[in-house]
């Protein structure tokens, strides 16, 4: 590993003492880290950088990472657009029990029905 304080002045967003200890442990490979980081890069308008962190978290099973990498697909942000891959993360991270991704299913399996007529029973 290279120390931080060696990187820092090259990297693309600022990093405040709490932010640099979260970066460590996503470095080490917690989940729940790895997510905070790519969080972080999306909060700073980077979200090229917040790809490969929302990737590893989800490689790990973690389900926000799922679902926002499953949004940024479907919009086009930081990756090419790609409604599939992005649907099938959401519908991932449901499995794993993220409700908003549960909800999410919920209207796309209903936009995909057929309307019923309503005057039937």
């Amino acid at each position: 590993m290279v120390p931080l304080d060696l990187v820092q002045p090259h990297l693309c967003i600022s990093l405040s003492p709490e932010d640099a200890l979260v970066l460590a442990k996503a470095d080490a490979g917690e989940a729940d880290a790895q997510n905070e980081v790519a969080l972080l890069f999306l909060t700073n308008g980077k979200p090229e950088r917040a790809i490969g962190w929302l990737e590893f978290a989800a490689k790990h099973g973690h389900a926000d990472a799922m679902n926002l990498l499953g949004t940024c697909y479907i919009e086009g942000n930081g990756v090419p657009k790609n409604d599939n891959l992005g649907i099938a993360y959401i519908a991932k991270a449901a499995a794993n029990g993220h409700v908003i991704s549960q909800r999410q299913m919920d209207f796309i399996r209903g936009r995909s029905e057929t309307p019923k007529d309503p005057g039937s029973t």
